[in-house]
């Protein structure tokens, strides 16, 4: 994105002691200075971090001695505050994807020298195929967490989120039903701005006609609520990592981006599990 001169004015401006050499301490004087608003976001995260390692500690122990009830609301709070931290990152990922890819196009013209090129790209390459394989086919509830593989030491975001879904799939496995086959229903409420409802119609009907055409959904239905521009979109799989291969593939995440500026808020996605003899029983 930046040229081979923007890049060493950077370097510069971080380096006020010339050195050569940028450290951590460095790093955070230069950028202290631009945080702007997101001093506030990163204040809320480091507290949101703080109140989510103390509710898992509470939760570990206390679920073996509650109720069956109890156990139940432990599990519920603890998915739907996985989906809350989810559909939080799934907009900020859209955010940062259209930014740089508009950066991209806008910067055609910057040549880079392959010393410059090599080193970027291979982090880039990196943290791109870090979230490529981040979905987990035992986590039936939500699309963007990791598991078992390796975050950044500084990435506390995705520690935090991969160590709520860690629980919640020891909890899970408490309660189980023999491992019998389900099938997983997303729901999607997405608020549409009335400026953009045409342009979203056409991104929307392409992506639910190409959704429908994937061996692993079973079923497509969408509906708009009468007094508002709000569309509802149902998706029945015939397993959790046939959806989350979904997730990954390109199709939708050129929805993703393609709607992300014409949201009136952010979408709201549900997730629920039916045993398999369900969806036989009322298709029969």
């Amino acid at each position: 994105i930046l040229s081979s001169e923007e890049l060493w004015e950077l370097f510069s401006g971080i380096d006020r002691r010339h050195s050569d050499n940028v450290d951590t301490e460095k790093l955070c004087d230069y950028f202290s200075a631009y945080l702007g608003e997101y001093r506030h976001v990163l204040s809320a995260l480091e507290a949101l971090n703080s109140a989510v390692l103390a509710a898992m500690d509470k939760t570990k122990l206390r679920y073996e001695t509650s109720s069956k009830m109890e156990q139940f609301l432990t599990r519920f709070l603890l998915r739907e505050t996985v989906t809350q931290l989810q559909s939080l990152q799934a907009s900020l990922e859209c955010a940062v994807d259209t930014m740089e890819e508009q950066a991209g196009r806008e910067r055609k013209d910057v040549k880079k020298s392959e010393t410059l090129i090599g080193p970027r790209s291979g982090r880039r390459c990196g943290r791109r195929g870090q979230k490529n394989i981040c979905l987990s086919p035992t986590d039936p509830y939500s699309g963007m967490l990791t598991t078992g593989i390796c975050v950044e030491a500084d990435n506390q975001w995705m520690a935090q989120i991969n160590r709520l879904q860690q629980l919640i799939e020891k909890l899970e496995c408490k309660v189980c039903d023999g491992g019998r086959w389900h099938i997983l229903v997303a729901k999607r409420q997405i608020s549409v701005a009335k400026s953009g409802i045409e342009e979203f119609r056409q991104a929307f009907r392409s992506y639910t006609e190409v959704t429908a055409g994937q061996s692993g959904c079973l079923h497509v239905s969408t509906c708009k609520l009468t007094n508002e521009a709000c569309f509802i979109l149902y998706e029945f799989w015939q397993d959790v990592s046939s959806w989350r291969s979904h997730l990954q593939s390109s199709h939708s995440k050129t929805f993703q981006r393609a709607i992300i500026s014409l949201l009136e808020a952010p979408e709201l996605l549900t997730t629920m599990l039916f045993p398999a003899s369900w969806w036989i029983m009322n298709n029969n």
